[in-house]
C-alpha cells in the first residue's frame, strides 16, 4: 500500500526507509547459483587420472575459489558504486585497455599457441575480458550523449567504428578471435538498439563480414578451426580433437548423466580444458540433459531481468549499460553452448560464472555488480515516488515531529570495536508497518 501524507514522516519512519536496499533478488540468485555450480563442476572436471597420480585433485579448485571470492567482492563493491559515475571513468578506462592490450602482444605470458595474458602477483590477467565490459561502457556513454543525432552516419557509425577496429586489431595480434567477434557483436546490437539507421548497420554487416571472411582465409588456425566444425569427425585426430570429445562427452550423459565425478570423457583427460571451454560438455556427461536445462533456465532468468532492468531505466545511460551487460553475459553463454555440440568453431570463451578462469569470473561478476547497481537505483526511484517527501523531508520542518537533537562526537565516547560493530552488525530493523504504529 502507497504511503500518502495521512502518515507523518517521523524522523523513525525516515531511518528505516533509508536501511531499504532493493536489490533484484532473482538476478542475485541465480548469479549465486551459478557460482555455486561451478564451483562443484570445476572441481568434478579435474578428478582425472592425472590429477589423482599428482594427488593435488583440488588444487585447481582452490584457484577456482579464490576467483570466486575476488568476483564476488568486486560484485559487492559495484553494486554500491553510484553506475552513474562510471561515464567520468570511460576514457581513461578505454585508454588503460588500450595500453593492457598492447602490452599483452609485446610481453603477453604464451599457452596454447597464443599470448593472451600478462602475468600478476597472484593469477595471469587477460585484458580482453577487460576491453569487452569497457567497451560496453564507451558504446553506452556515447549512445547516451548522441541520442539526438544518432541517426547521422558520423555520429552513429564512424567513432565507435574507429574504437571497434582498434580494439579488434590488438586483439587479433594476440591472436582472440573469438573476443573480436563479441566485440562486433556488442556493437552492432547496441546500434541497433539506439535506433541507427538500417541502412548503417546494413554497410557495416557487409564490411564486418568482408574482415572477418579475410580474418579467416588468412590465417591457417581460424580455417582450419572453421572446416572442423563442419566435420569434425573427419578431422578427429587434429583440430576436431575437442569437438568430437565435446559430441562424445554430451551423447554419453544422456538424460540424467552418468553422476557427478564419473563419465569416460572427464576421468581419462580425452576432453582438452573441460573446466574451462568445455564445461558444459561436462556438466552434460554428469548431470545430463536436466543440468543443462537448469543452466540454460537459470540464464534466462539473467536475460528477463537485465532486459526488465533495462527497459523500467529512465536514465539511457543505464538503459544501454544494462542491456549491454546482459547481452555481453548471454551471448558468451550461448557461443559457448554453441562450441560445445560443434555447431560454430572453437573460441576459446568461458562460460560465465562456471567456468575456471580469473579474469572471467572478476569481469563477470564485475558486470553484474554494476546491473544490480542499476536496479538499486530503479528501486530508490520507486521508493521516491511512494513515499513523497522522502528527499526533502527535514526535521525542523513543524509538519513533522521534530528529532531528538545529537550530543557531540566527543561528548559520546565510543570504541573503535563498538563504531565497527554498530556499522557491519545492525540489529534487525523493525517493518515499516510497526513504525507506522
Amino acid at each position: 500500500m502507497a504511503i500518502t501524507h495521512d502518515y507523518p514522516i517521523t524522523p523513525e519512519l525516515h531511518r528505516e526507509i533509508r536501511r531499504v536496499t532493493p536489490y533484484d533478488f532473482p538476478l542475485l540468485s541465480a548469479v549465486v547459483l551459478l557460482l555455486g555450480l561451478g564451483a562443484v563442476m570445476v572441481y568434478s572436471a579435474t578428478i582425472n587420472e592425472e590429477t589423482l597420480a599428482t594427488g593435488d585433485g583440488m588444487g585447481k579448485l582452490k584457484t577456482h575459489m579464490m576467483h570466486v571470492g575476488v568476483g564476488f567482492a568486486a560484485l559487492i563493491g559495484a553494486t554500491f558504486f553510484p553506475y552513474k559515475r562510471l561515464r567520468a571513468l570511460v576514457y581513461p578506462a578505454l585508454l588503460v585497455t588500450f595500453v593492457l592490450l598492447a602490452l599483452v602482444v609485446v610481453a603477453g605470458v604464451e599457452a596454447g599457441n597464443a599470448r593472451r595474458w600478462l602475468a600478476l602477483p597472484s593469477f595471469n590477467f587477460q585484458p580482453a575480458e577487460l576491453a569487452k565490459f569497457v567497451f560496453i561502457l564507451f558504446l553506452s556513454h556515447s549512445l547516451a550523449k548522441k541520442a539526438g543525432n544518432i541517426r547521422r552516419f558520423s555520429v552513429a557509425f564512424i567513432p565507435h567504428f574507429m574504437v571497434c577496429t582498434v580494439l579488434i586489431g590488438l586483439c587479433l595480434f594476440q591472436p582472440d578471435f573469438g573476443t573480436s567477434v563479441i566485440l562486433v557483436l556488442m556493437m552492432f546490437t547496441m546500434l541497433f538498439i539506439a535506433g541507427t539507421r538500417l541502412s548503417f548497420l546494413s554497410l557495416f554487416i557487409f564490411v564486418g563480414g568482408f574482415l572477418a571472411f579475410q580474418a579467416v582465409a588468412s590465417n591457417d588456425m581460424r580455417l582450419g578451426r572453421v572446416l572442423a566444425s563442419i566435420d569434425p569427425w573427419a578431422h578427429r585426430a587434429g583440430r576436431g580433437y575437442q569437438m568430437v570429445a565435446s559430441q562424445i562427452a554430451i551423447g554419453s550423459g544422456g538424460v540424467t548423466g552418468q553422476g557427478l565425478g564419473f563419465g569416460g570423457q572427464t576421468l581419462t583427460g580425452h576432453l582438452p580444458e573441460g573446466e574451462n571451454d568445455f564445461i558444459i560438455s561436462v556438466l552434460a556427461e554428469q548431470l545430463g540433459t536436466i543440468g543443462v536445462l537448469f543452466v540454460a533456465i537459470i540464464f534466462g532468468l539473467i536475460l528477463w531481468r537485465g532486459i526488465r532492468i533495462a527497459l523500467r531505466t529512465e536514465d539511457a545511460f543505464g538503459r544501454y549499460l544494462a542491456f549491454g551487460i546482459t547481452l555481453l553475459l548471454c551471448s558468451e553463454a550461448v557461443i559457448n553452448m554453441l562450441v560445445a555440440v560443434a555447431l560454430i568453431p572453437t573460441k576459446g570463451l568461458t562460460f560465465p560464472f562456471v567456468s575456471y578462469g580469473g579474469s572471467s569470473m572478476l569481469i563477470s561478476c564485475l558486470a553484474i555488480g554494476v546491473l544490480l547497481n542499476i536496479s538499486r537505483s530503479l528501486g530508490w526511484e520507486n521508493m521516491r515516488a511512494t513515499v513523497p517527501g522522502i528527499d526533502t523531508w527535514n526535521s525542523e520542518d513543524q509538519d513533522a515531529p521534530t528529532a531528538p537533537p545529537l550530543r557531540p562526537r566527543q561528548q559520546v565516547p565510543i570504541s573503535r570495536i563498538a563504531r565497527l560493530k554498530r556499522r557491519f552488525f545492525r540489529p534487525k530493523a523493525p517493518s515499516i508497518d510497526e513504525v507506522l504504529k
